[in-house]
């Protein structure tokens, strides 16, 4: 019987046609064994390697020597560096172990050496600059960034992260909650400084009007509507009496009031007064203005007053804008606040008559003093606290440092497309920060991104100055916190008040207006220096 035929090729018969395999080849029962067995073909393909390299062209390269230079040998650890001197490969071969171990002993030090040093947590007395930092982004930060990032900035729950997203039109999405920046490392609030303002002047009344440079302030006196407003220092002491049941600060040394023989009736007149009184010019009649004594005045600060007309705020509105020579052409709406620049005014286009302290309307941007239309936002619905009579009942609207966003009794607007977002009461510093009271956080709002600012306590509303200063208030008994432009914090000591209810810094932040209830219950309306 064949070999193939019992079993595997016999290793001396497949070696021997391997050898030969280059002349006749294996036989073809042979060639079918081979290839469908493993064990086979493996000794196969050994058998021809090996033939291939026996039956190659070899030839002998003699190769040049060196003798190495003999020296007695010697025993112990001198022995071995001899050896390892002489043997070049071993140093080689050392140098990855000597890498190795190196490396081992850096991260076994890094390792232990936290556990091995003393754990002493540094006092905070030895990074000043911390104490002072807050947990702001937002930017705010609100930021407000209230990144509402509302608790940008007074407004916010602390903690929370979701970014407001603006509305495309209306009264706004509602109440944001912030979106926290965290800090680097926790600290906590720094602890306010008692601080003793100068001696609380008793004034008139409430409201009060602080002049642009915040040197002088009108007071609103006697019963509502009885026509009477003073002219005060930052101190408190009287300059002047004027006849008027409305006024507003032209500039910081130039007051536009309205008179009228008889209270809501008659024609009104408009005229500017020094701060002693006297009159230096006065608005001429038929400028375009139905005037009466409804007449609500808006000045700029820099040199003008808007005139709106007899009806208020309800029905048809028109007014004009009045540099003290000569007045604009008459245009619709109710303005509600001038830029810091003056170049620009907000009016409101009321739908209907106020409700509740609160006219509602759409928002226009006009030019001064040619009064063209520079963005209109018909689809935007804004809501605004508004007053008729007396200093300091202007409506509750402020435009940003850079005239790009507006704050209106708790919403802010965006002027480039007319969106909404609510971020509670406030006002803005002179970076362009805003900071409000929302949600029962202080927050610091960039844009439409909040942060909660860990130094002020809840529950308290917010006033500004435009020198940089914040004051919270409360309406319980807690005495307020400053936050002075060069980040000093301080609790004034108001003496005789026992709570707040309003509050006004001066623009340049050297003083502070107050209205709020004696020990006794009594009503209290004072002002004090705070520089």
């Amino acid at each position: 019987m064949s070999p193939l035929l019992s079993g595997h090729v016999s290793s001396d018969r497949l070696g021997e046609a391997a050898r030969h395999a280059s002349l006749d080849g294996l036989r073809n029962l042979e060639r079918l064994h081979v290839e469908r067995c493993e064990h086979c073909r493996r000794l196969y393909a050994g058998y021809r390697l090996t033939d291939r390299l026996l039956s190659a062209n070899w030839r002998q390269v003699a190769l040049p020597a060196s003798a190495l230079e003999q020296k007695p040998m010697r025993s112990g650890l001198a022995g071995w560096v001899d050896e390892f001197a002489r043997n070049s490969g071993a140093r080689r071969s050392l140098v990855p172990v000597a890498l190795a171990a190196c490396l081992v002993l850096a991260v076994g030090f890094g390792v232990l050496l936290p556990k091995l040093a003393p754990s002493e947590s540094p006092s905070p007395s030895a990074y000043p600059a911390l104490a002072s930092q807050y947990s702001p982004s937002p930017t705010a930060s609100a930021t407000p960034d209230l990144t509402v990032e509302p608790s940008p900035t007074s407004g916010e729950t602390p903690g929370a992260s979701a970014e407001p997203q603006p509305s495309p039109g209306g009264a706004g999405p509602g109440p944001i909650q912030p979106r926290p920046t965290p800090a680097a490392t926790p600290t906590a609030p720094p602890t306010p400084v008692p601080h003793q303002p100068g001696t609380l002047v008793a004034l008139p009344n409430w409201p009060i009007a602080w002049s642009p440079d915040g040197s002088q302030l009108l007071v609103a006196t006697g019963a509502f509507g009885s026509g009477q407003i003073q002219i005060r220092g930052a101190s408190g002491g009287l300059t002047a009496t004027l006849a008027a049941y409305g006024a507003a600060w032209f500039d910081s040394h130039t007051v536009a009031i309205a008179t009228n023989a008889t209270i809501r009736t008659g024609a009104a007149n408009v005229s500017l007064v020094n701060l002693k009184g006297e009159v230096v010019a006065t608005l001429p009649a038929g400028s375009g203005v139905p005037f009466g004594s409804g007449a609500l005045l808006i000045g700029s600060g820099n040199g003008d007053v808007a005139v709106t007309g007899a009806s208020g705020w309800g029905g048809p509105q028109t007014f004009v804008v009045w540099d003290g020579q000569s007045a604009s052409a008459s245009h619709s709406g109710v303005p509600i606040a001038f830029s810091r620049d003056g170049a620009k005014l907000a009016v409101l286009h009321p739908f209907g008559m106020p409700v509740g302290g609160y006219a509602s309307g759409s928002l226009e941007i006009v030019a001064v003093p040619d009064l063209h239309t520079i963005a209109s936002f018909s689809h935007t619905m804004l809501r605004v606290a508004a007053g008729n009579y007396g200093p300091g009942y202007a409506p509750d609207a402020d435009f940003s440092p850079d005239g790009n966003w507006l704050l209106a009794s708790g919403t802010l607007v965006d002027l480039s497309r007319g969106s909404t977002v609510q971020v509670g009461n406030g006002g803005w510093l002179p970076d362009g920060t805003l900071i409000t009271s929302s949600g029962g956080s202080v927050l610091r709002w960039q844009g439409t991104h909040a942060t909660p600012d860990a130094r002020f306590q809840a529950g308290g509303s917010i006033e500004t100055s435009r020198h940089g200063d914040v004051i919270e208030f409360f309406r319980d008994k807690r005495p307020p916190l400053l936050l002075a432009a060069d980040g000093g914090l301080g609790q004034l000591e108001l003496p005789g008040v026992a709570s707040l209810d309003a509050l006004l810094l001066a623009p340049d932040g050297g003083a502070v207006a107050i209205e709020g209830r004696g020990a006794d219950g009594g009503k209290v309306t004072a002002v004090a220096p705070l520089k």
